[in-house]
């Protein structure tokens, strides 16, 4: 199938089963239950849970094992411990929750990017309804009105200057149509927009016979018919690579991970040994636990 860019406006009405006169509602009804609400999914993940996350991680296992012993250990050793026996323990602790702030910090920012695209939407959109999806130029459909949200494909919509776009559209008529496209393209400069067919393919700077989501009309006037919307718009696109995005790690970072499985096989390797000399010498269990912990404090 060839590329809306590449098609007559014609062409598009009949691919979509529509027409300049709009849809009816029985069949806006119909591609709202196929395609649902014309919305960026939010993927809302609980702040608790998403700052547990930051604790997965081999070398924090360690460390957490650490803790624990250093909570322990004056215990043992002192049997009534003072404030300052704790300093080991205390110290590991703020490494831990600095790590894990760090962590939770940068993946809520990236959730806060997803949110944010979410608003470049208009809130509202004036569309062409309720006359029979027809290709062959008649009008008979109402302007009406109605939320961004409940735009579906082969909708009609009627574009002014400051408008904000809120569904990606093949352009059917355009007068001195320029939209401003920054939020996508990064060009600072309004994009020229009419309804001539490309000859080939372009990016979707060079797309001028298309309007997107997000974008901003910036002056003239336009008509276009939605050929994609929600999650299968380009700003859609932009907000699943965010929401999906995992950073690779840093060529220190893979060190660190095979330094830290490294010092626990290590650890735990002196542990057994030295439980069984300490069983072998005829060290009570205590004193064998006491020295264990303090070798994998230490570590």
């Amino acid at each position: 199938m060839p590329s809306t860019t590449l098609q007559t406006a014609a062409d598009v009405f009949r691919e979509l089963g529509s027409g300049v006169e709009g849809l009816p509602e029985s069949e806006i009804i119909k591609r709202r239950t196929q395609y649902g609400f014309n919305e960026l999914p939010e993927k809302k993940r609980s702040l608790v849970l998403l700052f547990l996350r930051q604790f997965q991680d081999i070398l924090v296992y360690i460390l957490v094992g650490a803790l624990i012993l250093s909570l322990l250990l004056p215990f043992l050793e002192e049997g009534r411990p003072t404030v300052d026996s704790f300093t080991d323990a205390f110290v590991i602790l703020a490494i831990l929750l600095l790590n894990a702030f760090l962590g939770f910090v940068q993946e809520y920012r990236a959730e806060q990017a997803v949110a944010l695209l979410r608003t470049l939407t208009g809130a509202s959109s004036r569309v062409r309804r309720g006359g029979p999806a027809r290709p062959d130029g008649r009008t008979g459909g109402q302007e009406v009105i109605i939320l961004s949200r409940e735009l579906v494909p082969g909708d009609i919509v009627i574009l002014e200057a400051g408008d904000r776009i809120a569904a990606d559209g093949r352009l059917t008529r355009a007068s001195h149509f320029e939209v401003d496209e920054s939020s996508l393209t990064g060009e600072s400069r309004s994009a020229k927009k009419d309804t001539e067919i490309l000859k080939q393919e372009a990016p979707l700077a060079e797309q001028r016979n298309m309007v997107f989501s997000g974008t901003l009309a910036t002056a003239g006037n336009a008509e276009i018919i939605v050929t994609a919307i929600a999650a299968s718009t380009e700003i859609g696109n932009i907000a699943k690579m965010v929401a999906e995005v995992e950073l690779p790690e840093t060529p220190l970072q893979q060190k660190m991970q095979r330094l830290s499985k490294l010092l626990g096989a290590i650890v735990l390797g002196l542990c057994l040994v030295l439980i069984g000399i300490g069983l072998l010498y005829g060290f009570t269990v205590q004193e064998i636990v006491l020295i264990g912990a303090t070798l994998a404090v230490s570590a």
